[in-house]
């Protein structure tokens, strides 16, 4: 994340100062659901929901991390991905997901994967189901560390030090849904976020701010976005068997 000197605004607060009220609301909620109650079924009829998540209004001016450590490596400044927006103004590393949807298909087998990579977290926003697993890992020849947190409480979940590249360690998901903010306390600019839920429909827009969710059981639900400095916002979504809906999503910058 920025290190406080991009010029967005929410009103005449700092952007970053609207990224932690977005994030504590988006926690909290997480955290007052009750224990997860999602069964898994066979999905033979599922339908796909596609969408773009695209920014409006006038786009943050485009910043960059000054760098304090490990310069010979890292640079002198890195680019800010927290406002990834294409030319068409799409928005990157949005976390999409359904509500309120209580079987479907099973959650992915494969542990999520977070990389330290040139000084940042990859990938930098990612969705996970409660029961899975996460390896974590460094591509970089310098010391890093990965703690995660629960972004509502900041209390640590582990905190794992990375001494040299292609080092890595398999950890457990916490027990419930919420959303974990990752740091580096080496590399105070290095963040990444995860939002575990109790099912596994979610997606992470791309560069394109292109998303895809597939094998929805038909049925009316709610389809939320989140950006860790936008916010979240939500929208009623009706899911066809064997067919694609599309939308398209406007998030403000803050």
């Amino acid at each position: 994340m920025n290190n406080g000197t991009s010029a967005g605004r929410c009103g005449q607060r700092p952007w970053w100062l609207c990224a932690g009220l977005a994030v504590a609301a988006i926690a909290g909620s997480l955290a007052a659901r009750p224990a997860s109650a999602y069964e898994v079924i066979s999905v033979t009829n599922g339908g796909t929901i596609e969408g773009v998540v695209t920014l409006s209004g006038p786009r943050p001016a485009a910043a960059v991390i000054t760098t304090t450590k490990n310069r010979d490596y890292c640079g002198d400044t890195i680019p800010d991905p927290t406002y990834s927006v294409n030319a068409a103004g799409d928005l990157a590393n949005v976390l999409v997901y359904l509500k309120g949807i209580t079987k479907g298909k099973a959650g992915p087998s494969e542990p999520l994967s977070l990389v330290n990579e040139h000084c940042m977290f990859s990938p930098r926003v990612q969705g996970a189901m409660v029961g899975g697993q996460i390896k974590i890992s460094s591509d970089d020849p310098i010391l890093h560390n990965t703690h995660p947190q629960n972004a509502e409480t900041n209390a640590t979940i582990y905190n794992i030090a990375l001494p040299f590249k292609g080092f890595s360690v398999t950890k457990p998901l916490p027990a419930n849904p919420e959303l974990i903010k990752v740091k580096c306390d080496a590399h105070e600019w290095m963040h990444a976020w995860i939002m575990e839920l109790d099912h596994p429909y979610y997606a992470t827009t791309d560069a394109a701010g292109h998303f895809t969710i597939k094998d929805v059981p038909p049925g009316s639900y709610t389809l939320a976005v989140w950006h860790e400095a936008a916010g979240e916002k939500s929208e009623p979504v009706v899911v066809t068997a064997a067919k694609t809906t599309t939308t398209k999503i406007t998030l403000a910058a803050k």
